[in-house]
């Protein structure tokens, strides 16, 4: 009776043990899958502004991408894929943990997608723009871009992205709100990471020029928010869901990734 009961302790050990290798295993190709697929999106990350990654930089993309990957509610472990839950995790991403948008801008970026023009239009407000001199002492002006980095729910996840002109603010500059659009092209379903980038440009010690800082406190990068696009229509999850009135939807005038 105990050489029974011994038997079928050990059956159960290793079911339980075949069922956590198993688990390991398929947890390893998920683990492959979004370290292949962060590695390729911080090259554009990277190419973008460079000087403001650190070390840590690709480590925490990696972590949140995988959070976002771990949403899958299609697929099972083992096949977990981007963009089959919310990639709500990727927002608020940025290259230095030690600085953010709020450094120089008390409002984000609104980011509004436009199913009907397969459009992202992006508000600035620049009246939250902070005191130059609360920025710096010296500083002259700042350079703002925006990207819109597509992720193509593709098999292969095919990733490229769009840029804005560099906008130019100076502290006499009028701070009327811009804004700007992309028109996407064959992006019916896709992931689309709303990106916004500062440069400081400094006047010289003695005022007579200009220069651009390459100080780590007078750049940032920022994933202001990142949109998930099924068959053309903005997916929003019901846990994503909040009492926020919507952005308003912002007309269009043309097709070119120019400031209004």
């Amino acid at each position: 009776m105990s050489k029974s009961s011994g038997n079928r302790n050990t059956g159960v050990k290793q079911m339980v043990s075949y069922v956590l290798s198993e688990n390991s295993r398929l947890a390893g190709l998920d683990f492959t899958y979004n370290s292949g697929l962060a590695s390729r999106l911080y090259q554009i990350l990277k190419s973008i502004q460079p000087r403001a990654c650190e070390r840590s930089t690709y480590i925490r993309l990696q972590n949140i991408l995988y959070e976002a990957v771990r949403n899958d509610r299609v697929h099972d472990l083992g096949s977990l894929r981007l963009g089959y839950g919310s990639v709500l995790p990727l927002k608020g991403f940025r290259y230095s943990k030690r600085v953010s948008w709020n450094n120089f801008f008390m409002n984000h970026p609104v980011a509004h997608f436009d199913e009907a023009q397969q459009q992202v239009q992006v508000q600035l407000h620049l009246a939250g723009l902070r005191k130059f001199e609360l920025i710096h002492e010296r500083l002259a002006k700042i350079d703002i871009k925006i990207y819109c980095v597509i992720i193509k729910l593709d098999d292969r996840n095919t990733l490229f992205h769009h840029a804005s002109k560099t906008l130019e603010l100076r502290k006499g500059d009028h701070k009327a709100d811009r804004r700007i659009t992309f028109t996407l092209e064959d992006c019916k379903d896709a992931v689309i990471l709303c990106l916004g980038t500062v440069r400081c440009w400094l006047t010289s010690p003695d005022g007579q020029d200009e220069f651009m800082s390459n100080g780590g406190t007078l750049m940032t990068g920022e994933i202001f928010d990142a949109l998930l696009i099924r068959g053309g229509k903005h997916t929003i999850f019901p846990e994503e869901k909040s009492d926020k009135p919507p952005p308003p939807i912002l007309p269009s005038h043309d097709d070119e990734v120019d400031w209004d």
